[in-house]
């Protein structure tokens, strides 16, 4: 007599291997991160052959679309067709960014990146309200980062040395003290903070405006540029000490300015 398991068990098993199914379906198909008419017509057919509800199916839809947007943003470049890929998948599976763990940080980085490779320079719209500063005339701004400037600074250690010491009792109370104890200083050079503000790149310059500095200088008077362990050294024609920045991100300004002046020379 063939044992028959009960109904209810029966739709577990046939809903967890109909999860799976699906599951492995829609990873391959978003494997080009796209999804086509025919491939979204299976996973309907699926779905109904299954009995898969909406909510069954929901969580793979978030965890299949951030596994592309991971995957497009691997190479640390979003080019204009991943962008508008991404968009119709999240438009078609009606879910938001934050459904997918999105990164607006890495997804501004990646996307003009990309679009630097290509030889063009985003513009910030309404820049003044990005960084305070007197615009000249037909200046647009590109891109403006949160920015440290520091400075060396010297710092004096004292230290105490000496031989061997101690005291020899001469009298009740009274202690002569024997042997040499000396102190000397020590110095060393440390990078400190000297003030807080934004790195911007404008089309026709680089600058820094802080709480208390501030510089900018046409991309002709660049002497070189350092990324060095410390920070960033900017050295200007005609000024001996570099401009020290400490940057929350480098890669996209030194990808910018690098862009501007191969394109000046």
């Amino acid at each position: 007599m063939e044992l028959k398991l009960p109904e209810f068990v029966q739709r577990y098993f046939k809903r967890r291997d109909g999860l799976k199914k699906y599951q492995e379906s829609i990873s391959s198909f978003l494997a080009d991160g796209e999804l086509s008419v025919e491939e979204n017509a299976k996973l309907s057919e699926m779905q109904k052959e299954f009995g898969l509800s909406a909510e069954d199916v929901n969580g793979i839809h978030k965890t299949s679309v951030a596994s592309v947007f991971t995957n497009i943003g691997s190479d640390k470049r979003i080019t204009d067709d991943e962008k508008n890929s991404l968009e119709k998948l999240l438009n078609h599976f009606n879910l938001s960014k934050s459904d997918i763990a999105f990164n607006q940080d890495n997804f501004n980085k990646f996307y003009t990146l990309a679009l630097v490779d290509k030889g063009v320079l985003p513009t910030i719209e309404n820049g003044q309200s990005e960084v305070n500063i007197v615009f000249k005339e037909g200046e647009a701004l590109h891109w403006a980062v949160a920015a440290s400037l520091m400075k060396r600074k010297k710092v004096t250690t004292r230290v105490n040395y000496g031989g061997l010491t101690g005291s020899v009792k001469i009298m009740k109370g009274v202690r002569y003290r024997v042997g040499s104890i000396g102190v000397s200083s020590v110095s060393k050079e440390i990078m400190d903070t000297e003030d807080s503000g934004a790195f911007y790149i404008t089309n026709q310059r680089i600058g820094y405006i802080g709480y208390r500095k501030q510089f900018s200088f046409p991309f002709k008077k660049i002497g070189s540029l350092e990324l060095r362990s410390d920070g960033l050294h900017i050295f200007k024609d005609g000024k001996e000490a570099p401009y020290i920045l400490d940057l929350r991100d480098y890669e996209v300004p030194l990808a910018m300015i690098s862009s501007i002046l191969n394109k000046a020379t």
